[in-house]
């Protein structure tokens, strides 16, 4: 059935996808003035509290109304399946056939320390991150490409006991009881081919769409793990959360099943007539094509889909007062027992950086600006970084206010929540931008109706650099800044309503990763510098922090030409509280054979004394020259287990002897 609209806005707009996303029109930054030219941004603020659908027709009327403002010869601009090489279609198809591909790629100590065993280094106490090795102390669980792997650890022996192969490649895995929950971070779901509107230059029509995969593997019997069931959703996965059980994802989607049309040969009248059948298209749209699907398939037995429908209810989707784009960003709630949708409740916006306690979750996405702006030399003001709030409960999830800061975020790091408020540290320019004109802020925001509101701020920190790591421990803020030199700052947040810079540490160099050692020191991972900013290898820093009006480095730790995972994922890292055992992978860039393997990783005791190189532990292929990078590292029972993709060691935690081998 068509349906008729009123339209509020006569001119049409072509945004893409990256666009789409609204910031502030309004000066935020507080950065000095310079010579760069400023730009004033377009882009209405979308940091105000959203309002929920009343029905499924306000969506539909909302959502028509705007698509057809926006619509173009050649549909909504980066919405919707994409067109791709007709050469790839064997591709497409192979991707459709193996279930949708992926690319690979705080208590006072938040590590999952439990009868012996730290796992996961975790940001939070209790909120379990999915990372590619799991263990509950007897089993383990990994990925290697795409087969899922089950050992058992009795002692110091390890036995594998079964594979599967899961048909995408992944990295995260979540492990509760007898089931490992597997999530495909991406894919694409194939399209068939329309031969009617196949164009020149090996050009076809729109074959895919991003979907993602869920899986839940019943490990009961290792020797013999089995897929029990798979969730799709069709979007992008952005990132997820364990709490007791349930597991949190957070989903990004876009509209979908538009088969739009195309000019037939070039010309105004082919572009003007193929704009008009695609208006027909927006208005002749359901809920369907707004609002992401799912499909559960239970495999026991025979697969079988035995639920699927649109993820989100219309009065559980939410949109922003201005216009934002037509991305849904859900927040998916999967029943602790069985691979089932318990809840889900979605916002009209998009999102990239996801933190959660344990009671709240938070999603924030920065406007996407023009590089070419920074080319020319010109930096957008106003720039902010929109957060939404969603209150966490056994059952589900439930929208409950946003905000936004000024700038840019750096990772889950940058955001976390203390006696109720929430702290964010941002940079007033992004990650490849290096101009002097930069600094930094740490922001506090109160949960005030349906709003996140700005109650205290401080500024000020790093003019001409961007930030690196962050690190917020109870009532204080570590924020570590560079560009030629690493200034760590230490931030009082005993008062919400007035943070304080307390003191300043300036040293070569700089710390990607933070981590609390004890109430008084700090370790810091990251590059070593010489006094021009160029990185001269990998670094480890101790920091006494005892007196936060004047914090020291106490003793480093450095490796040259080299780097660590570790520096962009804090998964790579373990600690041991007890007894300092500090372990992270390194990886060398420098070619020769003289000093340690090429790659490995590296054992420190690190306590309140010091910093001591204890050895490395490195997987070599049996004499063959060849090393496999050292990914992760669990601690069990004393003894200290590596995992690569060829395989998982047993060490000696104190002596470092091989004690066992699994090859993949």
């Amino acid at each position: 059935m068509r349906r008729t609209v009123t339209i509020v806005a006569a001119a049409a707009l072509m945004l893409t996808a990256c666009t789409l996303p609204a910031g502030s029109a309004e000066p935020t930054s507080t950065s000095e003035a310079t010579t760069t030219t400023v730009i004033e941004s377009p882009h209405p603020s979308a940091s105000r509290a959203l309002m929920p659908f009343d029905a499924c027709d306000d969506l539909l009327d909302w959502t028509i109304e705007h698509a057809l403002e926006r619509v173009g010869p050649y549909g909504l601009d980066g919405y919707g399946a994409y067109p791709v090489f007709a050469e790839f279609s064997d591709v497409a198809g192979a991707l459709d056939s193996a279930g949708g591909r992926v690319s690979e790629e705080q208590s006072a100590l938040p590590n999952a320390v439990k009868s012996g065993v730290i796992g996961t280094n975790l940001q939070e106490a209790g909120v379990d991150e999915p990372d590619l090795v799991k263990t509950d102390g007897r089993r383990i669980v990994t990925v290697s490409g795409s087969t899922l792997f089950v050992l058992t650890i009795d002692g110091d022996r390890l036995t594998l006991e079964g594979s599967i192969d899961l048909g995408f490649w992944t990295q995260d895995l979540f492990l509760d009881g007898d089931r490992v929950i597997a999530i495909a971070d991406g894919g694409y779901d194939a399209v068939p081919f329309r031969e009617d509107v196949i164009g020149t230059d090996g050009i076809s029509a729109p074959v895919y769409t991003s979907v993602l995969t869920v899986a839940e593997i019943d490990i009961s019997d290792v020797d013999d793990p089995v897929l029990a069931r798979t969730l799709r959703i069709d979007g992008r996965y952005v990132s997820s959360r364990m709490v007791d059980g349930s597991v949190r994802l957070v989903v990004s989607s876009g509209p979908t099943g538009f088969a739009w049309a195309y000019p037939e040969g070039g010309g105004l009248r082919a572009e003007r007539e193929a704009e008009e059948k695609n208006r027909e298209i927006i208005e002749n749209s359901t809920i369907e094509n707004w609002l992401p699907y799912f499909i559960v398939t239970d495999h026991e037995g025979r697969d079988q889909v035995v639920d699927e429908g649109t993820l989100l209810a219309c009065d559980r989707t939410h949109r922003p007062d201005e216009f934002s784009g037509f991305t849904t960003l859900s927040l998916v709630t999967l029943d602790a027992s069985v691979l089932d949708i318990a809840d889900s409740t979605g916002v009209f916006a998009d999102g990239d950086i996801v933190y959660s306690s344990d009671d709240a979750t938070y999603v924030a996405t920065t406007r996407w600006q023009d590089p070419i702006l920074f080319e020319r030399g010109e930096r957008p003001e106003g720039v902010e970084t929109k957060i939404h709030k969603f209150a966490l409960s056994p059952s589900g999830a439930d929208y409950r206010a946003s905000g936004a800061v000024p700038g840019y975020m750096l990772s889950q790091w940058s955001m976390s929540e203390y006696d109720g408020y929430l702290r964010v540290a941002s940079t007033d320019s992004p990650q490849w931008w290096d101009g002097p004109e930069s600094e930094s802020m740490v922001t506090v925001l109160d949960t005030v109706g349906d709003e996140l509101v700005e109650v205290g701020s401080v500024d000020g920190l790093g003019r001409g650099e961007r930030i690196y790591s962050v690190r917020f421990f109870a009532d204080r803020g570590y924020v570590v800044t560079f560009r030629q030199v690493d200034p760590l700052y230490v931030i009082d947040l005993s008062d919400p309503k007035d943070p304080t810079v307390e003191g300043e540490l300036k040293i070569p160099g700089y710390s990607a990763y933070l981590h609390p050692i004890d109430g008084d020191h700090l370790l810091g991972i990251g590059q070593d510098a010489d006094l021009d900013g160029r990185a001269l290898g990998l670094q480890a820093s101790l920091f006494d922090v005892s007196d936060p009006d004047d914090p020291e480095r106490t003793d480093r730790f450095t490796m040259k030409d080299a780097q660590s995972e570790l520096e962009w994922d804090h998964h790579a890292f373990l600690h041991d509280p007890s007894s300092g055992l500090t372990v992270f992978p390194y990886q060398r860039w420098d070619e020769s054979k003289n000093g340690p393997p090429p790659t490995g990783a590296l054992v420190l005791t690190v306590t309140d004394d010091g910093i001591r190189k204890a050895g490395i532990i490195s997987h070599d292929q049996k004499g063959s020259g060849w090393w496999m990078p050292i990914r992760r590292t669990l601690l069990i029972d004393g003894n200290l287990i590596t995992v690569s993709d060829g395989g998982v060691m047993v060490s000696d935690a104190d002596t470092l002897d091989t004690l066992d081998w699994v090859g993949f």
